[in-house]
């Protein structure tokens, strides 16, 4: 049976401490409730303990009382249970023994997961005590877990591109770095969406972004766990392929590239999709530097584009003598003649 009892003296400028307490006997809950009520908690009453793990969720309790003299050995099942429920959340629980109990039934319920025991709830001043010691400490781990929380989310929207939810240009590079400072090797792809201006300006930009996502999706189900893959700006997005050598870096390519084609049309939409990939991979072996080998990758997605579109071009030297010396640095804008490619 469950007796709610709201404090008459919550705490200044927070809402008062929810406190379930946990017993059988109803002279052992109206002294233990009386000493609640005096220092302002909100208590409940609960003698039912198969009812305990519903009322926990439902009352959201700050900490439970558990009387072990009256739960007998139930009460170190029932503090594993407890400790067990969400491992999120930190649960303070308190075991009154009302017994001079020995320090193996106190090591009992420690190891099960109490976080105290006390064998004389009678010296209502150290009670009192223990309770707001065991509630500042969750005050202290709740917030910590908030300050978590904000953190990790603020960390995920400045990694994230807002459209698509893949990583953005920073996280990118920042992965890419972190796995030349390793020495590992990668593959480096580099994947543009073919005539996307065309679907802007002939469907809208919303129908746009809608291509992007799909495009997003199809990149994120087509890589593994250890990858890396985001949006690179505008409608390019560029995978980082962990271990990858330059035939494994093709064979990825091209399975993306199909993947992409094959997507069904968007109503309203283009009839098809399709992307031009450009490859490099990085060899550890090498002096070179994140941005060296992306600017290879682009370099061989450009020559994807010039080539025909909807297709995966590696990179190779003729990639670099097809620029000019004052093209060096920029894509160029004159025709170029056709290279190596694959995966037609």
């Amino acid at each position: 049976m469950l007796e709610p009892r709201v404090s008459s003296a919550p705490p200044i400028s927070e809402r008062a401490s929810r406190i379930l307490v946990v017993s059988p006997d109803p002279a052992h809950q109206a002294e233990l409730v009386g000493l609640l009520d005096q220092d302002g908690y909100e208590a409940l009453k609960l003698s039912d303990v198969d009812e305990l793990i519903r009322v926990v969720a439902e009352f959201e309790p700050d900490l439970v009382l558990l009387d072990a003299a009256q739960l007998s050995t139930s009460c170190v099942e029932l503090c594993g249970e407890l400790s067990a429920l969400d491992p999120k959340r930190h649960l303070p629980l308190l075991v009154v023994g009302w017994h001079q109990a020995d320090e193996v039934e106190v090591v009992a319920h420690l190891l099960a997961g109490a976080d105290d025991f006390i064998r004389d709830p009678g010296a209502a001043i150290e009670l009192s005590a223990r309770i707001r010691a065991r509630l500042r400490v969750k005050r202290l781990v709740d917030a910590l877990h908030r300050v978590r929380n904000e953190r990790d989310l603020l960390r995920r929207d400045a990694e994230s591109d807002a459209l698509t939810g893949l990583m953005n240009r920073r996280a990118l590079e920042r992965a890419a770095q972190s796995r030349v400072d390793k020495r590992e090797r990668f593959g480096v792809l580099f994947v543009d969406g073919d005539r996307f201006k065309q679907i802007n300006d002939g469907f809208g930009h919303l129908v746009g972004d809608r291509v992007l996502i799909s495009i997003a999706e199809m990149l994120r189900a087509g890589l593994r766990p250890g990858d890396a893959v985001g949006r690179y700006g505008g409608e390019e997005f560029v995978a980082i392929v962990a271990g990858a050598g330059p035939e494994s870096a093709r064979l990825v390519a091209e399975r993306l590239r199909r993947s992409i084609e094959a997507l069904p049309a968007l109503k309203p939409g283009p009839e098809r999709v399709t992307v031009s990939i450009g490859t490099a991979v990085f060899d550890p072996r090498s002096p070179e530097d994140v941005q060296s080998v992306f600017r290879r990758a682009d370099l061989a997605l450009y020559a994807a584009k010039r080539a025909g579109r909807n297709r995966v071009v590696m990179h190779t030297p003729e990639c670099e003598e097809a620029l000019s010396p004052n093209q060096s640095s920029a894509r160029p804008s004159a025709p170029l003649p056709r290279v190596p490619e694959v995966g037609q």
